[in-house]
C-alpha cells in the first residue's frame, strides 16, 4: 500500500510538473523545486529510500528545466532588445535614405567629371621622364533660373619664381574655373538667349580654338603656347548667337577681363577687352563643314587710354568632316605675328595621323627671333574615354633646333 501510494504521488507530481513545466516561468519551478527539496528533507528523515530515489530524480530533472527556463528568459530578454535595435536602425537607415534622397534631387543636375593628361618624353639630351600636364576636375551645376556654375581645378609645378631654391617642386592644385553663367532675358530675334558670365573663366579665343583641331593632349594652340593671351581670366562675358535670316547663324563671345590671367593677381586699374565672332559658313554631308572664326583683344584699357597697350587679332578657318580636320591660323598684333597649320587624318578606325606647323615672332622688329614648331605622330582612341599618341615635336629658334620624343595619354572620366 505504501509503494502503491507512493507510485500515485509521483504520477502527479510528475503530470502537475510536466502541465506546468509548459507554461511555467522561472518563479514557478523555483517554488516548485524548493516544495521537492522540502518533500526530499521529509523522505530522508523518514528514511524512506524509494521516495528519496524518486524525489532525486524529479530535483535533478526540475533543475535542468529551470536552466533551460533561464536560458530561454535570457534569449526572450535578448531577442526583445535586438528587435528594439533593429527598429531603431530601420527608423535611422528609412530617415538616412529620407535625407540622402533630399539631397540626391537637389543635385541630380550636378555633374563631376575629370580628365588627365599624362605622357613620357625623350628629350634626345640624355633626359627622360614621366609627368602629368593635366588633372582636371570639373563640377558643374544647374541653378535657378536656368543659370549654372563651373568650378575646375587643375595641377601644376611651383614655379622657381615661388620657389626659387626648387626645394618644392610636386604638383600643386589651383583654381582653373570658377564662374557662373546667367541668362540675362534679353532675347529678340536677332540677338537670341544672350547669357552673362561672371567669376574666372575662359578667354575668348583659346578654348575655342584648342576644339578646332582636338589635339589638346598633345600641345596648346598656337595663342596659348606662345603666350599671346591666357586661356582663363578673372571678370565679365557675354555669350550668346546671332541669327539673321538667310545667313549662317552667327556665335559670340566677348570678355572684359583683368588682363593678368589666372596665376596672378590684379595689380592696376587696366582691363582686357576681348570678343570673338565664328560660324559654321557652310555644311556638307560628304565634304564636311567650313568653320571660320575670328578674334580681337584690346589690352590695358583704362580711363586714361581708352585705345590699350596691345592689341591683337586672329582668324581660324577649318574643314572639318568624317576623315578628319584641316585648318589655317594667323594672329598678328602689335609687335608680334604667327600661324599654324594643322592637319589630322583618320586613316583606319580608332587611328589618326596629325601633323602641325607653328610660326611665331615675337618682335617683328627684331630679326632671327622667330620660333619654329613641328608636331607629328599618330594617335590611338582606345576606348570612348582613353586616348594615346606617340609624336615627335621639334623647336627652331635663332638655327639652333632641339627635339623630343613624346608618348601622350588622355584619359576622361
Amino acid at each position: 500500500m505504501k509503494r502503491v501510494s507512493l507510485l500515485i504521488f509521483s504520477l502527479i507530481i510528475l503530470l502537475g510538473f510536466t502541465s506546468a513545466s509548459i507554461a511555467a516561468t522561472v518563479d514557478e519551478i523555483k517554488v516548485y523545486l524548493e516544495q521537492l527539496n522540502q518533500k526530499f528533507m521529509q523522505a530522508k528523515a523518514d528514511k524512506d529510500f524509494d521516495r528519496i530515489k524518486k524525489v532525486q530524480t524529479l530535483i535533478s530533472k526540475t533543475s535542468k528545466e529551470l536552466e533551460e527556463a533561464k536560458m530561454e528568459d535570457d534569449f526572450a530578454s535578448v531577442d526583445e532588445s535586438v528587435q528594439d535595435v533593429k527598429e531603431e536602425m530601420n527608423l535611422a537607415i528609412t530617415h538616412l535614405k529620407s535625407q540622402i534622397d533630399s539631397v540626391k534631387k537637389d543635385n541630380n543636375d550636378a555633374k563631376l567629371s575629370s580628365e588627365i593628361h599624362f605622357n613620357w618624353v625623350n628629350t634626345g639630351a640624355g633626359a627622360t621622364g614621366f609627368d602629368v600636364t593635366r588633372a582636371y576636375i570639373n563640377i558643374k551645376k544647374k541653378l535657378d533660373w536656368n543659370a549654372s556654375a563651373r568650378i575646375t581645378l587643375d595641377v601644376a609645378r611651383l614655379s622657381t619664381s615661388v620657389d626659387t631654391q626648387n626645394r618644392n617642386q610636386q604638383l600643386s592644385d589651383y583654381l582653373k574655373y570658377a564662374y557662373v553663367e546667367i541668362p540675362l532675358g534679353i532675347s529678340s530675334s536677332i540677338f537670341p538667349n544672350l547669357t552673362g558670365k561672371v567669376g574666372l573663366q575662359h578667354t575668348v579665343w583659346i578654348d575655342w580654338a584648342d576644339k578646332m583641331f582636338g589635339m589638346r593632349f598633345i600641345a596648346k594652340s598656337l595663342v596659348d603656347n606662345e603666350g599671346i593671351m591666357s586661356s582663363a581670366d578673372f571678370g565679365l562675358g557675354a555669350l550668346g548667337k546671332i541669327s539673321v535670316s538667310g545667313l549662317p547663324e552667327i556665335e559670340y563671345h566677348t570678355t572684359l577681363i583683368n588682363g593678368s590671367g589666372y596665376k596672378s593677381a590684379e595689380v592696376n586699374t587696366s582691363k582686357d577687352f576681348g570678343v570673338r565672332l565664328n560660324s559654321t559658313v557652310y555644311e556638307n554631308e560628304k565634304t564636311g563643314n567650313i568653320i571660320i572664326g575670328l578674334f580681337g583683344n584690346i589690352r590695358g584699357i583704362d580711363t586714361n587710354d581708352t585705345d590699350g597697350t596691345s592689341r591683337q587679332v586672329g582668324s581660324m578657318v577649318g574643314l572639318k568632316n568624317n576623315m578628319g580636320t584641316i585648318y589655317g591660323e594667323y594672329v598678328y598684333g602689335t609687335g608680334i605675328s604667327g600661324y599654324s597649320i594643322g592637319y589630322r587624318y583618320a586613316f583606319y578606325p580608332r587611328y589618326t595621323l596629325f601633323a602641325r606647323l607653328d610660326n611665331y615672332d615675337p618682335n617683328r622688329s627684331v630679326s632671327n627671333d622667330q620660333t619654329d614648331r613641328v608636331f607629328y605622330g599618330i594617335a590611338y582612341k582606345a576606348g570612348d574615354n582613353i586616348d594615346f599618341a606617340i609624336d615627335a615635336q621639334s623647336q627652331t629658334r635663332a638655327n639652333a633646333t632641339t627635339t623630343a620624343l613624346y608618348f601622350h595619354t588622355k584619359v576622361e572620366m
